[in-house]
């Protein structure tokens, strides 16, 4: 089995900066991954050899996600780092629900662990890449990620848990799907379901308790696994992104490179937490159910 060795694994809740944080990183020439077409069309993962058009050894035209932004006409179609859920639901076994679980105190087998090494290893010889470069939004997923990586290295991106909510709250996406139910599943006392009960009705109550969730397991994984982690804050990022981006570089041994340069010189950095208007209500109920 060829063996993946050393990927840089980015984790965080959603809405925390590691959009803008990952793809600083990923955007070194050594490291390679799923995309945007790993994304759509996980069944055809010969569409890899897409990336070699946009990211060689002549040039490097990276797509971005429009929160970051303005972009190409052509953006969409740019092969761009993705989290490929549909690529990760198809590698996991039937009973591992990998986007919605927390997945605490679950390993993968030995068929998992084949058959992701040889897919993934497969997408880099296409891409042309050495390493593998991730990032999985939610839960962190450690105990799982480190049965099929245990050299993994992790780079945990946290937000101030009041600009995070806020952001969350914004997004078509998490009104409709995760602000008045469980989003994800695995983690939940009896005890700890009956409080989410009571106050799931409160779009930021059940957000906020819903984020302590996802920050207090990623904790707790990281110490229980002994795993390499990092964690880096969004403000830390903000307010100087080079040199956080070197601390990421360093602690997962790469070299400095021209393109994540390019990269950050071409990315505008902003601060959204300045941007947030935190009213005392959603700062009160925040702070109530994610002390974290």
């Amino acid at each position: 089995m060829t063996q993946i060795k050393k990927p840089v694994v980015f984790i965080g809740p959603g809405r925390s900066g590691s959009t803008i944080i990952s793809e600083m990183v990923l955007a070194h020439k050594a490291l390679g991954g799923p995309t945007n077409y790993t994304e759509w069309f996980p069944n055809y993962p010969s569409l890899a050899l897409l990336s070699r058009l946009t990211n060689n050894a002549h040039w490097y035209l990276s797509g971005v996600k429009g929160q970051l932004n303005q972009t190409l006409p052509l953006n969409n179609v740019i092969p761009r780092p993705a989290e490929a859920w549909s690529f990760w639901q198809k590698i996991t076994r039937p009973d591992i629900d990998f986007s919605r679980d927390f997945l605490l105190n679950k390993r993968a087998s030995e068929e998992e662990k084949q058959r992701t090494h040889s897919a993934l290893s497969k997408l880099l010889a296409m891409q042309g890449k050495p390493q593998l470069g991730l990032k999985l939004t939610g839960p962190g997923r450690i105990e799982y990620l480190q049965s099929l990586f245990p050299d993994a290295r992790f780079i945990n991106v946290v937000r101030d848990p009041c600009a995070t909510v806020n952001s969350l709250l914004k997004i078509p996406f998490w009104q409709q799907q995760g602000a008045k139910q469980l989003w994800w599943k695995g983690a939940y006392s009896k005890e700890e379901l009956n409080i989410y009960r009571s106050i799931q009705h409160d779009c930021i109550a059940g957000t906020a308790f819903q984020l302590n969730k996802v920050l207090e397991t990623t904790r707790e994984e990281i110490e229980r696994t002994g795993v390499n982690a990092l964690t880096v804050k969004y403000e830390e990022f903000i307010a100087n992104p080079v040199y956080c981006t070197r601390k990421i570089l360093n602690f997962c041994h790469l070299n400095n490179d021209s393109r994540v340069d390019k990269k950050l010189s071409e990315c505008k950095v902003v601060n959204r937490n300045s941007r947030t208007k935190v009213n005392t209500e959603l700062l009160d109920k925040v702070q109530q159910w994610c002390p974290s």
